[in-house]
């Protein structure tokens, strides 16, 4: 647990923050804006590199497809990857919907044991790898009714997969990713709760999904492998909007400590949030970090994130 009376707000270091905002519109019956979720996830594709914008390209699916060189299945169906001599090489990805709008990803890849895998969804994005035997078991929070998942390799091959969530919205979500070690993590403090306290939740006080499955509160869901080579994690943070049990205010926040490894670093970032009107609002954080005479001192930068308004049910 931090000092947390180390944690100073990032006023003085905010001149050297660049933050660019863009709202993408993705509902979950609009064909084109899942297709313009799936065309801004290039493969591979780095932090730096990662734009969301709203497209009308009708084979924008089609051409990422292609450069998987995968076909397209029903909801919760296996997806074939590169066709191969030896059927037993076939990587498969299946999804399935489980509570507070989590899906429940199984990538099967024989040929692929012990491989960095990217997984993609709407602009999120992490990086995982699969076992001695090529398997991969993760869940994921969805950021779209209509979810599209997508596993790519380095070796260019991979699958698709697509599930219903119809139960997202009930739920608000805010997510940051990261490439390497940065120190950033996501913060929310439930109804004005202090840090260090309960209601206070971040990694190294998650929260209960069984809570915010029936309202009682949020939650944070780590997603990928920080100890690979060059690792791309993120953070998701749910809180169950629609069926919340107290009325106030969610203080959300990225916090960043200051450590031997980012001090007097450039580092990038990324924040996605969902809204209520189904979409999906993008900041981009790209930022020099304090020297290192500050180390073990944090930034919380609030203005990445927006506060959650909460009215009882």
């Amino acid at each position: 647990m931090p000092d947390l009376k180390r944690y100073g707000i990032a006023g003085a270091t905010l001149a050297t923050i660049l933050l660019t905002g863009q709202v993408m519109q993705m509902a979950s019956n609009d064909k084109a804006a899942k297709v313009a979720a799936i065309q801004a996830m290039p493969l591979p594709v780095e932090i730096s590199d990662i734009k969301l914008t709203a497209s009308d390209g009708s084979d924008a699916e089609a051409s990422v497809l292609a450069a998987l060189d995968v076909g397209k299945s029903e909801s919760q169906s296996p997806v074939r990857s590169v066709p191969v001599e030896n059927d037993s090489c076939e990587i498969t990805m299946l999804a399935a919907p489980k509570a507070a709008a989590l899906v429940s990803l199984t990538i099967q890849a024989p040929c692929q044991p012990n491989e960095r895998v990217v997984i993609h969804h709407n602009g999120m994005m992490f990086a995982e790898a699969t076992d001695s035997i090529g398997t991969l078991e993760t869940t994921v929070p969805a950021l779209a009714e209509t979810a599209v998942f997508i596993a790519s390799f380095a070796s260019g091959e991979g699958a698709v997969v697509t599930t219903n969530v119809d139960t997202l919205p009930s739920f608000d979500r805010a997510a940051v990713q990261v490439q390497g070690t940065s120190g950033i993590s996501l913060h929310a403090r439930e109804f004005d709760a202090e840090y260090g306290t309960e209601g206070h939740v971040w990694s190294d006080t998650p929260g209960s999904i069984a809570d915010a499955a029936t309202g009682q509160g949020g939650f944070v869901l780590q997603l990928g492998d920080a100890t690979l080579d060059n690792p791309i994690t993120a953070e998701v943070y749910t809180f169950p909007t629609s069926i919340a049990k107290t009325e106030g205010e969610v203080l959300l926040s990225v916090d960043i400590e200051i450590t031997a490894t980012n001090c007097g670093q450039d580092i990038e970032a990324q924040t996605l949030q969902t809204d209520s009107s189904g979409g999906i609002k993008v900041q981009n954080l790209d930022m020099t970090m304090p020297d290192c005479d500050t180390v073990g001192d944090f930034l919380v930068l609030n203005n990445l994130v927006k506060n959650l308004k909460v009215a009882s049910n």
